[in-house]
């Protein structure tokens, strides 16, 4: 092979190996500022056995095992790993083993109380994950798009419903 065929390979085939790829990882980040201590709101997120109470999704965390059952509001059930629990610092991360009928794949997740000052305290929830189709070309609702919204709207429904379920105490 001459260097100019070398060269054409090159120029052709690789610019089409920069396309063969498949999705990325999705970010999504949301907080809200809640009229409590921290020590008030960590009752209530700390609480698995209560998360139907504030979260706008999970029905339902069962089990004593690390990997537990879920139950979802709308779309049935799925299997939940809790990665790290702190009271101490008031966080957990989690990572679903089976998402259910949210459009994502390989989900983690994270959840921290923290004080701002007396009386007020910041909830942040962060998730990374894939879309629910993971090759090239994913059908309408297992694209990134969904994922995201999907992710964002469980995320603002969670954090309004904690916020209004703790400032009602």
């Amino acid at each position: 092979m001459t260097l100019f065929e070398k060269s054409l390979v090159l120029f052709v085939v690789m610019p089409c190996l920069a396309f063969a790829h498949g999705p990325t990882r999705q970010k999504v980040t949301e907080s809200i500022i809640i009229n409590a201590d921290k020590k008030e709101v960590w009752k209530v997120v700390g609480d698995f056995n209560s998360i139907q109470q504030w979260h706008g999704e999970y029905k339902a965390i069962n089990g004593l095992e690390k990997i537990k059952e879920l139950e979802f509001f709308s779309s049935g059930n799925g299997k939940i790993e809790v990665i790290k629990f702190s009271p101490e610092s008031q966080r957990f991360k989690y990572r679903l083993k089976d998402a259910g009928g949210i459009p994502v794949s390989n989900y983690s997740g994270r959840v921290s109380v923290d004080e701002l000052e007396k009386g007020k305290s910041k909830v942040i929830m962060r998730g990374a994950f894939y879309r629910k189709y993971v090759n090239n070309d994913p059908p309408p609702g297992e694209d990134d798009d969904a994922a995201i919204e999907a992710v964002t709207k469980i995320y603002k429904s969670s954090l309004e419903k904690l916020k209004s379920l703790v400032e009602s105490f």
